[in-house]
């Protein structure tokens, strides 16, 4: 099985998106949410600095595949990204997700992804990206394994 880690600045704050999130997590047993500390600074470049300080260390350790989302990515459709999926499960290829805080990443972390993508052609807030994330890959496994979750 594909392991998948999502990495993800700050803890969710709202009930509902740690309820949404945690059904899917229930039906993704390989995916494994990391989440590192959202900087506490109050100036917003000091955050991005902060925070892809922290998400570099975590990413020097890993070995797969780094995408990270962003509003300069490419968008996917569902199937595409399912098929990209399968593809790197085929290869036997860990695959990082990263998600950054309130206020984005740094173009360093931007330069370390092997693929940048986008949710959304919008500007979405953080959190609800993860939750969108998750539904994307529960979504994308149900069509590799040919179910019944996409019309």
């Amino acid at each position: 099985m594909q392991r998948i880690t999502v990495l993800c600045v700050g803890a969710l704050k709202s009930s509902w998106l740690t309820e949404g999130c945690s059904v899917y997590l229930a039906r993704l047993p390989h995916v494994v949410v990391r989440e590192i500390p959202a900087s506490r600074s109050k100036d917003p470049h000091k955050q991005v600095e902060d925070e892809s300080k922290r998400l570099f260390e975590v990413l020097r350790k890993e070995r797969g595949v780094v995408w990270v989302l962003d509003e300069r990515g490419k968008g996917l459709s569902s199937q595409a990204l399912a098929k990209a999926l399968g593809a790197l499960r085929d290869r036997g290829v860990s695959l990082t997700l990263v998600i950054g805080g309130a206020y984005g990443l740094s173009d360093a972390v931007r330069e370390r992804a092997d693929r940048l993508i986008a949710l959304s052609a919008m500007t979405l807030p953080h959190e609800l990206c993860r939750l969108l994330l998750l539904e994307q890959l529960f979504r994308s496994e149900t069509l590799l394994r040919g179910t019944g979750y996409h019309h």
